[in-house]
């Protein structure tokens, strides 16, 4: 049942892009196809019930979707270098600009034990210095800042009684100011899925049940950054997939838009992963992202298994484009993963024989 609704869904959606409606004057065609829309919109309340959140594209609405190019030259990837069995931290940067053509990267910073165990400890920066640094010409990051070191759930150790104003002051700034000046750093996206309440460092901070202290949290970031690197962009934290957990994903980032998270940040987030695209056509969620008043960047987006990868790029993210015209840019996720090859994010994993998935195939051929 499902199935066949958006199966009547999509050809419905084809059509009325084909013809335009508004060339048509007579009142009761106008009538006619507006009481078809309003019975598609009755049926597909339904949908979001039944639909699963499953990650791995298989299911026959997926293959409805039909497969179009990539918009390759909008492309980035997540490439968090930490794993040395894919190669030095340059040889991974090298393969991601000469190999697989891409010039984006979204590297990830972590306040954690390693970095600072306690809060009189000087923060250790070695592994960041060295990702920094090799960071090739022509390549540009963006760098996630998030997490908090296992003191942080003492409030004793929080500035004004703060947690957030203590990201803020003893990560955020602390970071910016020792990078400001390398060039190859083009942003900072300030923590990363904030609504997920199974996370402890969203409990500390407070985000998981408030959106409101996350744009709190932001517009502080969004100061500090401004004041010591003006042209950095300043960038919001995806939630969780928007597709998914449906409708409370969708109704926390619509709480953040209320919030006033657009005069926080230059770049709106989002991430995508999963089907779901009668929530994404027709349950208000393209509906929701072309209000955003800011450009949009699909932060991470990918599917799991080497052999599926490919499509879930060819069907996906140009639907995504096509239906917000503002996503400028999408960042594959990711780069490498050391999982199976059945389950993988990663483009590249250590499954001899099926150590690379069909997307890297595709965008390493490609001309």
């Amino acid at each position: 049942m499902v199935n066949k609704r958006f199966k009547v869904s999509i050809c419905f959606l084809n059509i009325t892009k084909f013809f335009n409606f508004s060339h048509f004057d007579v009142p009761s065609f106008k009538l006619l196809s507006l009481s078809v829309v309003l019975c598609f919109i009755a049926q597909l309340n339904l949908i979001a019930a039944q639909s699963t959140d499953s990650t791995a594209p298989a299911t026959e609405q997926f293959s409805l979707v039909p497969k179009r190019t990539i918009p390759y030259s909008i492309l980035g990837i997540s490439a968090f270098v930490n794993d040395q069995r894919f190669g030095s931290i340059r040889k991974q940067f090298l393969e991601v600009k000469n190999t697989l053509k891409i010039r984006h990267v979204r590297l990830l910073f972590r306040w954690d034990d390693n970095v600072q165990p306690t809060p009189s400890s000087p923060a250790n920066f070695a592994f960041y210095d060295d990702i920094v640094r090799n960071i090739p010409s022509g390549v540009r990051a963006i760098v996630v800042l998030t997490g908090v070191p296992s003191w942080m759930k003492n409030s004793s150790n929080w500035s004004g009684g703060n947690p957030r104003t203590t990201f803020n002051q003893r990560w955020v700034n602390v970071v910016v100011s020792r990078y400001a000046k390398r060039h190859s750093i083009v942003g900072w996206q300030i923590w990363n899925e904030p609504n997920m309440a199974s996370d402890d460092e969203n409990v500390t901070l407070g985000l998981a049940e408030s959106p409101e202290n996350y744009v709190e949290l932001l517009s502080g970031a969004y100061q500090i950054i401004k004041n010591i690197a003006s042209r950095d962009k300043v960038i919001a934290a995806a939630t969780t997939a928007i597709n998914q957990n449906f409708p409370d994903t969708l109704d926390y980032n619509k709480a953040l838009k209320r919030a006033g998270i657009e005069q926080a940040c230059d770049i709106w987030t989002a991430h995508y992963y999963g089907e779901q695209y009668e929530r994404f056509l027709f349950l208000g969620i393209a509906e929701f992202m072309n209000q955003i008043d800011k450009p949009i960047w699909i932060t991470e987006s990918g599917a799991q298994g080497v052999n599926s990868q490919l499509a879930y790029g060819q069907r996906t993210w140009p639907l995504l484009r096509q239906e917000v015209p503002k996503v400028a840019r999408i960042y594959i996720y990711q780069f490498t993963e050391a999982t199976s090859a059945a389950s993988t994010y990663g483009l590249k994993n250590l499954t001899p024989g099926f150590a690379i998935s069909d997307l890297y195939i595709n965008l390493r051929d490609r001309r």
